[in-house]
């Protein structure tokens, strides 16, 4: 992916990029939960980069094969041999990252065709079963697929699916492991009982995709100035910091609203720049994205906080609103991630 401005440097986001790492290295299951507009596509697009999984797999690179499988990309939706040709397809796109070792990429291409002649499940299940043993036990590789846009797809798979997942998993242990891109946790969207051998592979690994960190913030604001040409003072840029939190999503809105607003660096400069901001479409409309990607028990928990209701939040939910960051730990208790979300959230009320 290629950057306009600053490139991001091999610690970006390293607050989520170290665990991920370490569970990928250890062949642990994992899920990343995260709300709207939280920079999930860009953090993708970053991991699978291979100077950065060499930075953080070193040595063990080569062993490690992440395969990115984008629900999206689902053809059919309601049936299960549909999935099995996705995961096929997504390791077919895969191996142009690596060396074409015994021609394989003929091989499983044949095989995806046929599954998309068939539409046979049981046909297209042992053939993504025949893939992953052979790159795991006869070339002792090491695969880890990262479902992208899962939440759909996890609350709605038949539980069969779930246990071949864990069929394979058990097949080729320590060598196959999953990692769910999220917005919502996994025992929302479904009973653990339902599929619960699947999910207990994850369970307790849990990563939390939040808002950027100052450091990264202030990089993709000065790549969004060389994009529009549109620069900033540094004192500008820490205002739009301030005001996003950090949240990628309304960063943007942000620039947008300052791009498209005359003299908008007068207003930014000016005293009240804060509510000024948080009254502009782009704003307004940003906060609504990330409220309605919200589960009702998140929603009730961030009308409680802004209330002072501290006793309405429950502890998972407070645990949570602070894993995806939108509320902040700090010596008091905690507080919103942004002031332009929590003016929107007061203004709810």
């Amino acid at each position: 992916m290629l950057e306009i401005g600053p490139q991001h440097p091999m610690d970006y986001r390293q607050e989520i990029l170290k665990p991920f790492f370490r569970y990928v290295e250890g062949t642990e299951s994992f899920y990343v939960v995260g709300a709207a507009s939280m920079g999930k596509t860009r953090l993708l697009d970053f991991l699978t980069r291979a100077d950065v999984q060499k930075y953080y797999l070193g040595e063990h690179t080569d062993h490690h094969w992440l395969i990115r499988v984008d629900l999206n990309r689902l053809a059919v939706k309601k049936e299960e041999w549909g999935f099995y040709e996705l995961l096929l397809n997504s390791i077919l796109l895969d191996l142009s990252n690596h060396e074409n070792i015994d021609n394989l990429n003929t091989e499983i291409a044949k095989l995806d065709s046929e599954i998309l002649q068939n539409r046979d499940s049981r046909l297209a299940s042992r053939f993504f079963e025949l893939v992953v043993i052979k790159l795991c036990q006869v070339h002792q590789l090491k695969l880890c697929f990262l479902f992208d846009e899962f939440d759909e797809a996890y609350k709605s798979f038949p539980r069969e699916t779930f246990l071949q997942l864990r069929a394979v998993r058990d097949a080729n242990k320590n060598r196959v492991s999953f990692a769910l891109f999220l917005r919502d946790l996994p025992e929302h969207l479904r009973p653990p009982t339902d599929n619960e051998s699947f999910y207990e592979l994850l369970s307790r690994n849990r990563i939390g995709l939040g808002p950027y960190t100052r450091q990264d913030a202030l990089r993709m604001i000065q790549q969004l100035e060389a994009r529009r040409e549109y620069p900033l003072s540094p004192e500008q840029r820490g205002k739009l910091f301030d005001a996003s939190g950090g949240h990628p999503g309304l960063i943007q809105a942000l620039m947008s609203t300052l791009i498209d607003t005359p003299h908008a660096s007068d207003k930014l400069d000016a005293a009240g720049w804060m509510e000024w901001l948080s009254r502009q479409p782009a704003a307004v409309e940003e906060c609504r994205k990330i409220w309605n990607g919200l589960s009702e028990e998140e929603r009730e928990g961030l009308s409680a906080f802004v209330a002072g209701n501290f006793s309405k939040i429950s502890v998972p939910v407070g645990n949570l609103l602070i894993t995806k960051g939108l509320l902040r730990a700090n010596d008091q208790g905690a507080q919103f991630f942004s002031g332009i979300f929590e003016r929107y959230v007061k203004s709810l009320r």
